[in-house]
This record gives C-alpha cells, sequence and structure tokens, in this order.
C-alpha cells in the first residue's frame, strides 16, 4: 500500500492505494480509502498514521512542534547557471 495524490479540477486529495495483481497476473491498482482533500488534513491523519504504526508493530515518532521547528534550517545554494532552456 501507499499514499498518492490525485488532483480533480483545483482541488487534491489524498487517497490510501493498493497495488495488486489480477487472475492474469497482470498489476492493477484499487483504492482503499479516500482520505480527504490535501488542504484540509493538516494534524487530522496524525492518529490514522498512529494506528498504521501500532499495527505495524512500530513505535511512532512525536516530535513537539517546537523541536520540529528548530531543527530545520535554510542554507543558500550556489546558482547554476540558466536552465530554463535545458528542454
Amino acid at each position: 500500500m501507499y499514499v498518492e495524490v490525485t488532483t480533480s479540477s483545483p482541488c487534491r486529495y489524498v487517497q490510501l492505494v493498493e497495488s495488486f495483481r489480477d487472475d492474469d497476473g497482470c498489476v492493477k491498482k484499487r483504492t482503499v480509502a479516500t482520505l480527504g482533500r490535501a488542504d484540509q488534513i493538516s494534524g487530522e491523519l496524525d492518529s490514522v498514521i498512529d494506528g498504521l504504526l501500532k499495527v505495524a508493530g512500530r513505535e511512532p515518532a512525536k516530535l513537539a512542534p517546537a523541536i520540529a521547528a528548530a531543527s530545520l534550517a535554510f542554507e543558500s545554494s550556489r546558482a547554476l547557471g540558466n536552465t530554463a532552456n535545458c528542454w
């Protein structure tokens, strides 16, 4: 299973998708659950993620927002030149 983001008009949806093989051996995929619109699910999926980790036997990693923000750092990068006409 994997998470897929699909687009329908201006909205983006987050879906839980499963890959499987049919009777002929061809790879297919099916949507197991639509988790909601990407712009509306901020912290609502935390309980779903924690439940999936618990079922998998892994401990959920919890970081306080201040710790997560403190571990991020933005650094400048070197210019690569004119990359607009590469294609």
